[in-house]
């Protein structure tokens, strides 16, 4: 079976199972469709991040978790992942992270002190990272 051919029994699938019609497409489809192709190279690499994130938010795509990386390295990071396939519906919202499932990446820069005293009550054989100040401060 094509990656096509999927796709569309994906949405078969989900439309069955919610009662509407889906459509799943890669993220930059999505911004295509909304008016917006994220140049490859940008000159001005701090300007073209916040334009992204703009458009991602418009479709109602949240990006978190995301201060500890530099402009460029965050602008990467969402290129790599504007490939990936989603069904977005305009009451949802859908939140993208760089730090997946990275529990040290989220206690060093983004816990709570009460988060970080319950990871470590419940992994006490587990170091806790040192808490750093993410260095980039963005309102996403």
């Amino acid at each position: 079976m094509s990656v096509r051919e999927r796709m569309e029994a994906l949405e078969e699938e989900m439309d069955a199972r919610f009662g509407r019609k889906f459509e799943i497409r890669t993220l930059r489809e999505w911004l295509a469709e909304d008016g917006y192709v994220p140049p490859e190279n940008p000159s001005d690499v701090s300007a073209e991040v916040r334009t992204l994130i703009d458009h991602l938010a418009s479709l109602g795509i949240v990006v978190e978790f995301a201060d500890h990386l530099s402009d460029r390295d965050l602008y990467a990071w969402l290129n790599q992942h504007l490939g990936g396939h989603m069904a977005l519906k305009p009451e949802d919202f859908l939140f993208l992270s760089p730090i997946d499932d990275d529990q040290q990446i989220y206690l060093a820069y983004y816990a709570t002190d009460k988060e970080r005293a319950e990871w470590k009550a419940k992994f006490p054989d587990e170091e806790l990272p040192a808490r750093k100040e993410p260095q980039y401060r963005r309102d996403i």
